[in-house]
């Protein structure tokens, strides 16, 4: 999940879309014209678990979706360049200490990253800033570029 941003993305351009699944925050995804994008709020009906103070049980169903969402619309930005772990990759993820700076990435159906082009969305490139931390093994993507 791409939880931390590491250039801005212009919230101007930030839009609220009713999608097909309920979404976390921090996902790849397309929009419904098919841009990439990242979803910047999870989707109104979006719902999370916590363990409880009191273990082994855990608390499910707490209500965790954007503020003012209903059903599965979420908030989604489309430019900016966002860190995406493995979990978010198809296939051989790519290696953060391996991977060049300028790598196109594509989006799968199934809104999973991947290098491949063949049959997949162009979603945008390996971004790295100076000086950056390549041993936490997630991967910085400029969206949309």
């Amino acid at each position: 999940m791409a939880t931390n941003l590491v250039y801005r993305n212009t919230d101007s351009q930030n839009r609220v879309e009713t999608l097909a699944a309920t979404y976390a925050p921090g996902l790849p995804v397309l929009s419904l014209g098919g841009q990439p994008a990242v979803t910047v709020t999870a989707s109104g009906d979006y719902t999370k678990s916590e363990a409880s103070f009191y273990a082994p049980m855990t608390i499910s169903g707490i209500p965790a979706g954007g503020v003012g969402l209903s059903g599965k619309q979420v908030t989604l930005a489309f430019d900016g360049t966002w860190e995406f772990s493995a979990a978010d990759f198809t296939g051989t993820d790519p290696n953060p200490e391996t991977i060049t700076q300028g790598t196109v990435i594509y989006i799968t159906s199934g809104n999973l990253l991947t290098t491949t082009a063949s049959g997949n969305t162009r979603y945008g490139t390996i971004d790295f800033p100076p000086d950056y931390d390549k041993t936490r093994g997630v991967v910085p993507v400029k969206v949309g570029a």
